[in-house]
């Protein structure tokens, strides 16, 4: 009986040891880091009306460590049409307490791309045929004057990059891009006041 036991916790273990818990793996994701894909359109001043533009445009051939041939992400991840990425707009409301700042999505000025505002801008860096590369250009409007902060980190692992995802069909790889932000402070915010 003590036997029976034994082997019966022995399968168990094997079993257990050999379970997968790494979803990406699982998913089929690669990671790919790069510079300054994603920018803000920066001014020395904002006005009430003015809107702050955050754009991309980057090719379909992106440089990877450790190889001499550029990655196609587009043929890599079997035609993505878009790499989607989120940041966050904030307004000091009073010392050190900040509230994000929504608006309709008729209200985002989207000269390219997609976008949708909720808790935070989900922004489509939409694929271009012609020219090979993703596309992002979307200002969103300043309303009211106030000390604002923008930041990518609301779904980055870290707060001085944006990772932008690839939209992949189901059975296809998902790239997963860690880009840099020039823009942003240590602390990951570009600080900016409107008048």
């Amino acid at each position: 009986m003590k036997l029976l036991k034994y082997t019966c916790l022995l399968a168990l273990s094997l079993l257990f040891s050999n379970c997968n818990t790494n979803d990406d793996g699982f998913y089929n994701s690669l990671f790919l880091d790069s510079s300054n894909l994603v920018a803000i359109a920066t001014q020395s001043s904002f006005s009430v009306g003015d809107k702050i533009y955050v754009n991309a445009n980057f090719s379909r051939y992106q440089a990877e460590v450790g190889h001499t041939e550029p990655l196609d992400i587009y043929k890599t991840t079997g035609s993505a049409p878009e790499y989607s990425f989120s940041y966050l707009i904030e307004k000091e409301v009073s010392t050190d307490v900040w509230e994000v700042v929504t608006v309709n999505d008729s209200q985002l000025d989207i000269i390219e791309g997609d976008a949708q505002n909720g808790s935070y801008v989900l922004g489509h860096c939409i694929y271009n045929a012609t020219s090979e590369t993703y596309k992002y250009n979307v200002g969103f409007p300043l309303l009211s004057t106030g000390h604002y902060r923008l930041s990518f980190g609301y779904n980055s692992s870290s707060a001085t990059t944006v990772e932008l995802r690839s939209k992949s069909a189901s059975d296809q790889l998902i790239i997963n891009i860690r880009s840099v932000i020039a823009t942003v402070n240590s602390s990951g915010y570009y600080l900016f006041n409107v008048n």
